[in-house]
C-alpha cells in the first residue's frame, strides 16, 4: 500500500480552514494524538487516509502527491508507481485491483458531491 509523510502540507491546509488538530481528529474518527503524529510527520499516511483529509478539507487529493509521477513495468509482471520519492510496488493484478479501489473511491466522492450541490440548489431556491 502506497504511504505518503504529508504533515507539512496537511498542518497548512488545516490552518487554513481554521480547524484546530482536535477538531480534525474528531472529524476523521482517530484520537488527537494520532492525528498530531501526521503531522508531525512520525507516521506515514494510507492512500486511503489522504481522500479523506482531502474531502474534509475540501481540496484535491492531488493537491498532497508528489508533483512527479512515473509508472514502472517489467516483463514478469512486476511493477510500480513513483511519487516523487516514493516507489509503490506489487504485481500487477494487485496495482489493478488498488487502482480499482481508487476509482471506486472517486465515483463515491463525485456522488457524495453531486448530493450536495443538489442540496445546496434546492435550499438556495434553484431547484
Amino acid at each position: 500500500m502506497l504511504k505518503l509523510r504529508i504533515g507539512s502540507k496537511l498542518s497548512s491546509v488545516r490552518d487554513d480552514r481554521k480547524l484546530n488538530q482536535v477538531e480534525m481528529a474528531e472529524l476523521l474518527g482517530i484520537s488527537p494524538s494520532t492525528y498530531s503524529r501526521y503531522e508531525r510527520n512520525e507516521n506515514s499516511v494510507e492512500f486511503d487516509l489522504i481522500t479523506q483529509f482531502a474531502k474534509i478539507l475540501q481540496i484535491p487529493v492531488q493537491d498532497f502527491l508528489p508533483e512527479t509521477t512515473a509508472i514502472h513495468n517489467n516483463h514478469s509482471g512486476q511493477g510500480g508507481v513513483i511519487f516523487g520519492n516514493f516507489y509503490y510496488y506489487g504485481n500487477k493484478d494487485q496495482i489493478v485491483l488498488d487502482l480499482e479501489n481508487q476509482v471506486k473511491l472517486k465515483d463515491q466522492e463525485i456522488t457524495f458531491l453531486k448530493e450536495k450541490i443538489e442540496l445546496l440548489e434546492r435550499l438556495n431556491g434553484l431547484k
